[in-house]
């Protein structure tokens, strides 16, 4: 009688198995890459076109780190911080150089136009004038020092008795104002003085002065000289502003 072989092989068997193995790995892995090239594509909710230009350099970058296993610096920005800064450096020194050209040009033309004080001037009086009825007398003052000065508007003028006190009241202005007068050294200018003369109205004349007090203009120092004959009469005294010359 022949021997029958149940002898059975596993092989069949186990290459079902490993197919099936193969085939479940494939379909993980397929649908892996599948939802992450998806994650991939889909932006954040709410993000402007700027911010995905942006996310998508970083996640570039991002990515790119990942893969060489460096580690990337957060960004720094230099060059904007200098820009920011430049212009208001530029604008601060704009504005000193401006001043300190606004300076010296004002200290230029103070200098132009040094106002004449009493030290640098003498005092005196004029050719005195008559003439119907009415008295005119200049009051002269001259530039005595080594430099030019200016004198502009009008001094101030009150009369002076022996002791040194006021009689009546200082000189009023008459007229206008004159332009800004020049002196260099040795130069002169005027304001002519008026009243009337005696008997001309009903009013008495005041007491004779011994000395003629002025004030030049734009000064708080008073200068005196003797009156000689200049007396105020019919309740006239009055003050012309400054010009050249000494007003005879």
């Amino acid at each position: 009688m022949a021997q029958r072989n149940d002898t059975t092989t596993p092989r069949p068997r186990r290459s079902r198995r490993w197919r099936l193995c193969a085939l479940l790995v494939g379909a993980l892995a397929l649908v892996t890459a599948c939802g992450a090239d998806a994650g991939d594509q889909s932006a954040p909710p709410g993000a402007s076109g700027a911010s995905d230009g942006g996310d998508a350099a970083a996640s570039s970058v991002t990515r790119s780190a990942a893969h060489t296993g460096r580690t990337v610096p957060p960004a720094s920005h230099p060059a904007s911080s200098r820009s920011a800064t430049h212009p208001v450096t530029h604008s601060a020194t704009a504005s000193v150089s401006s001043s300190a050209t606004a300076a010296h040009t004002t200290a230029s033309r103070s200098g132009a136009r040094r106002v004449c004080s009493t030290e640098q001037l003498r005092l005196s009086l004029g050719r005195k004038d008559v003439g119907a009825g009415n008295v005119y007398m200049p009051l002269v003052l001259t530039n005595k020092s080594t430099g030019t000065c200016t004198l502009t508007g009008f001094p101030g003028v009150s009369l002076l008795d022996s002791a040194g006190s006021a009689i009546g009241d200082p000189a009023t202005r008459r007229g206008p104002s004159r332009s800004t007068v020049t002196l260099p050294p040795g130069a002169s200018a005027s304001a002519m003085l008026h009243t009337l003369n005696e008997g001309t109205t009903d009013k008495p004349c005041r007491r004779a002065p011994a000395r003629i007090r002025a004030y030049p203009p734009d000064s708080f120092s008073s200068m005196t000289v003797p009156a000689r004959s200049f007396r105020v009469c019919g309740g006239v005294f009055e003050v012309e502003s400054v010009q050249s010359g000494k007003g005879a």
